[in-house]
Parts: structure tokens; C-alpha cells; sequence
């Protein structure tokens, strides 16, 4: 083989994707070789070894190309996979410290990550199906609980509030504060009122007797007199009415259930240990 040839295929290697990033691995495992002074076949193990393959360059210069429009350059491959290879160290050096543990948020993402991937994507149900689904899980098809009241509103706790009651309670008409939902609210919905208002607010009026004044009750926003004129029983949707809501809820329901079995399975593998620290 001429000299010329043994060049043009060393240039072509040099150029390869692949070429490279073997390349790039062995200097960094040299390096570490080196710097550790030891022999590499007696400074690692299976997590250790850090395996960049087709796939991985693959993966690398397509996403290169999704986002510059072109495809990288053997300068720019390189550079790719010397900073995969970073990551890939920092990752699990990040492992090895147990990070995953101590961080509650990296810890979340994980699990949702798992769940994500166990539960599937469940075949669209029938209308039969869903039907079924519809009649099973009736009391999850209720409307929610409303309440309807008339209001005299303060920013500020008034000073005269038992003589501001009993004018109200004796029909006497007494002049609030402007309020942005208005003085009259209808057939507001209980997580509408709790989000609005506050829980503490809304259980005070669902407690109180239908077309009598009561308050001062403290919200969020201030100081009200009450008068609940109507509270509204929770009602069932009809099943065409929850039709499209349906679908969803039958899929969501599979995918929580794919999740639960394989759970199940993985548990097998392990020994749970209570321990108390009571004495």
C-alpha cells in the first residue's frame, strides 16, 4: 500500500464520529490512569467504565442538528462527546455521593421519571368501556357543593360589629365596602369559595342557618357579614355530560394500576424494616 493511501485512510479515520470518540476516551482513561498511579484494571469496576457506542454519537449529532439546522463538524463531534463524557463522570459521581437521597426535588423527578415510564399508553376505551367505567365510579362524577350569599364587606375589622349585626339581622340595609366579586354571589362552587375566600371561611358558612346574618367571618381579603341563601347539593353529571372527561379519567386509571403492579413486583426485592425511635 502507497504512502498516499495509508494517509487518505488515516485522515478519513481521524474523521469518523466513532474514531474520535474512541480516541477522546482513551486519553481521559489514560489520564486517569496516570494521575492515579495505579493500574486501571485495579482502580475500577463496572461503574467505572464509562461505554460510548454508535447510539450515543448517534443521539449526540442528531440533537446537534435538530437544533443548529446542519450537521456537526469532526471538531464539533468531538467536542460533543468530550462533554457527554463530563456529564456522564459528573453523573455519577453525583450517584456514587447519594444526591439522588438527600435532594427532595432530584428525588421527585426520579420517581415521576419511573412512573412515566411504567405506566404505558393504554389502548383507547370503548364506549362500552367506558360506560362500565361511568357506573362503577358514579361518586366521582358529582357535582361540587354550592353556596349562594349576600355579603356586607370590610377591608378592615369594623369597631361597632355586634351593633353592625343586629341592624342586618334586623333588616336594616348597611353600607360595606366595595368587594371584587360584587355584594350578591350565586351558586359559588366549594373549591371556587376555599381558593377565593379560604377554607375557614367557606366551613364557617356552610355551617351557618340558610337566610340568617352571621360575621363578622375573617377571609384572606378581609371581614364580611353573611347571609347564605342557598347552598346547593352536590348533583350527578349526567354520562354524556363527563363523555370526553371520561376518556382521560379511564386512561389516567390503567396507567396508575400499570404503575401499582409493577411496584408490587419491585417490593418483592426488598426487605422492609420498621424501626422505631420511641422509647
Amino acid at each position: 500500500m502507497s504512502d498516499a493511501n495509508i494517509t487518505a485512510k488515516a485522515n478519513r479515520l481521524l474523521t469518523e464520529p466513532l474514531s474520535i470518540f474512541v480516541l477522546v476516551a482513551v486519553v481521559i482513561f489514560g489520564y486517569n490512569a496516570m494521575a492515579g498511579g495505579s493500574d486501571v484494571s485495579e482502580a475500577t469496576n463496572d461503574t467505572d467504565v464509562v461505554v460510548i457506542d454508535d447510539s450515543t454519537v448517534e443521539m449526540l449529532t442528531e440533537n446537534f442538528a435538530w437544533l443548529e439546522g446542519r450537521e456537526p463538524t469532526a471538531e464539533e463531534t468531538q467536542t460533543l462527546i468530550s462533554h457527554w463524557i463530563d456529564e456522564e463522570v459528573l453523573f455519577r459521581e453525583a450517584l456514587a455521593q447519594q444526591m439522588h437521597l438527600s435532594d427532595s426535588k432530584m428525588r421527585a423527578h426520579l420517581i415521576e421519571k419511573v412512573r412515566m415510564l411504567w405506566a404505558g399508553s393504554p389502548e383507547p376505551a370503548d364506549e362500552a368501556e367506558l360506560l362500565d367505567f361511568y357506573m362503577e365510579n358514579m361518586e366521582s362524577y358529582y357535582t361540587e357543593p354550592t353556596l349562594s350569599f349576600t355579603q356586607v364587606y370590610f377591608e378592615e375589622l369594623p369597631a361597632d360589629t355586634a351593633d353592625i349585626l343586629a341592624r342586618l339581622q334586623a333588616g336594616e340595609a348597611v353600607e360595606g365596602e366595595p368587594f371584587w366579586l360584587g355584594q350578591n354571589l350565586n351558586s359559588y362552587s366549594e373549591s371556587i369559595l376555599r381558593s377565593s375566600f379560604g377554607g375557614e371561611f367557606y366551613e364557617e358558612l356552610k355551617a351557618a342557618p340558610v337566610n340568617q346574618w352571621i360575621g363578622p367571618v375573617e377571609s384572606a381579603r378581609g371581614y364580611h357579614f353573611a347571609q347564605v341563601t342557598r347552598q346547593g347539593e352536590p348533583e350527578l353529571m349526567p354520562y354524556q355530560a363527563v363523555r370526553e372527561r371520561l376518556g382521560q379519567d379511564w386512561s389516567d386509571y390503567h396507567r396508575r394500576q400499570n404503575v401499582s403492579a409493577r411496584t408490587k413486583t419491585i417490593k418483592e426485592r426488598f426487605t422492609i424494616v420498621m424501626e422505631s425511635t420511641g422509647g
